[in-house]
């Protein structure tokens, strides 16, 4: 698994298909599909929806090693670090 180019900047987004987050690299404004670190094409679920847990192979790719996140809505309220 390659590393995510520099410069480039991920956001985490939850996959309709798999229910995982992964680290969105690239989007396709014409299918609406996103392509993410691990190289899967991600399509969106709805973004009201609390945060998933993270695709491991994403997070390898852009380095994250916060296992330790909230999730859902009461995390974010708090401030306890964003998804």
């Amino acid at each position: 698994m390659s590393a995510v180019p520099l410069g480039v900047r991920a956001h985490w987004l939850t996959c309709a298909l798999d229910g995982r987050d992964h680290a969105v690299v690239d989007h396709d404004p014409v299918s609406g599909a996103h392509l993410s670190a691990c190289a899967r094409t991600v399509w969106a679920s709805s973004l009201a929806s609390p945060p998933a847990a993270r695709c491991t192979d994403c997070r390898d790719a852009v380095g994250d090693t916060d296992d330790d996140r909230p999730t859902g809505r009461l995390g974010r309220w708090l401030g306890r670090g964003a998804a």
